[in-house]
């Protein structure tokens, strides 16, 4: 009861003393800067392994893990789910990336630290992590960091890839004619894989982004609260725009899905720097002990 206590205390006191919105405003200000040239470097390294086509598939199928699901009515389809959306939006960029070149890939990387630099801004913010490192340094902390990203893409890319060469709702029994039927492993796995999916990239973004400072057991911590806070604004926000974006349509028309999509970027931003204050106050409460913490508060945990 009193390490709950605590727990609150310390989070109120850094919520009334980091400037949430101000850093929420960052991440979704770079977020827009950087989500072309960030989809396309994805798009790219996936492309590496997988065909071009099932790398933009898969990117397309993360964006609307990421983003609440809603439907709208059109003049051309009774209904457009947000996956056709996106790839309207994704379709012609991609077809045009080959303007980029190796030289323009390059620098599309280095829109891509903006973004990065905006997430630890954030957590050294938070933490109080003084950074002293040299710019050049930095920058290459900040290609590991966005490496380490793009392998997480990869990683469920190929997983998902290979579950849908099985079929894992009907296991048969060997040398028998008895099959066992699972109707409910793919909606069970639909379910199940983004929220791993969250939890891992967040854990990537704690872990790497913040130059490793950030410790396993507390860039898990913060994952997970992360993964739950998301899971429950996206469900919450997906039955508000299931009767709200009509009225969102008949103001702004073609550019309501703009609207949508700037709104859920700063709130999931919001949710970020709240998840990493909860990240701090669940450190400071359940990991480190009252001497140990007046010792050396940053001290790495592994």
């Amino acid at each position: 009861m009193q390490r709950s206590k605590d727990f609150w205390k310390r989070t109120l006191n850094l919520l009334g003393d980091k400037d949430i919105f101000f850093n929420a405003s960052a991440i979704t200000f770079n977020l827009f800067i950087c989500a072309i040239p960030f989809t396309l470097i994805l798009i790219s390294i996936i492309g590496y392994i997988l065909s071009f086509d099932t790398a933009f598939d898969e990117i397309v199928r993360y964006g609307t893990e990421l983003i609440p699901v809603f439907t709208f009515e059109s003049t051309e389809a009774d209904m457009i789910q947000g996956e056709e959306t996106l790839e309207n939006i994704l379709t012609p960029l991609v077809g045009a990336r080959n303007v980029f070149g190796i030289a323009g890939l390059i620098i599309l990387m280095l829109f891509t630290q903006g973004l990065l630099h905006s997430f630890k801004h954030v957590i050294f913010d938070v933490f109080d992590i003084k950074d002293k490192k040299h710019p050049f340094k930095d920058i290459l902390y900040n290609f590991l960091g966005f490496g380490v990203i793009g392998s997480v893409f990869l990683f469920f890319s190929l997983a998902i890839s290979v579950i849908s060469l099985l079929d894992l709702s009907v296991i048969r029994v060997p040398y028998t004619e008895i099959e066992i039927r699972l109707p409910w492993v793919y909606d069970l796995l639909d379910f199940t894989i983004p929220i791993i999916f969250t939890f891992l990239l967040m854990y990537v973004i704690y872990r790497f982004v913040s130059e490793r400072r950030i410790s396993t057991k507390v860039a898990l911590t913060g994952a997970a609260i992360y993964t739950l806070l998301f899971e429950i604004a996206k469900l919450l926000v997906s039955l508000y725009l299931g009767y709200a974006f009509s009225t969102y349509q008949y103001f702004y028309q073609g550019y309501a899905i703009f609207v949508i999509i700037g709104i859920w970027a700063f709130y999931t931003s919001i949710l970020f720097v709240i998840s990493v204050i909860l990240t701090r106050a669940y450190k400071e409460t359940y990991f480190v002990t009252k001497s140990s913490f007046e010792e050396n508060p940053y001290a790495s945990l592994d």
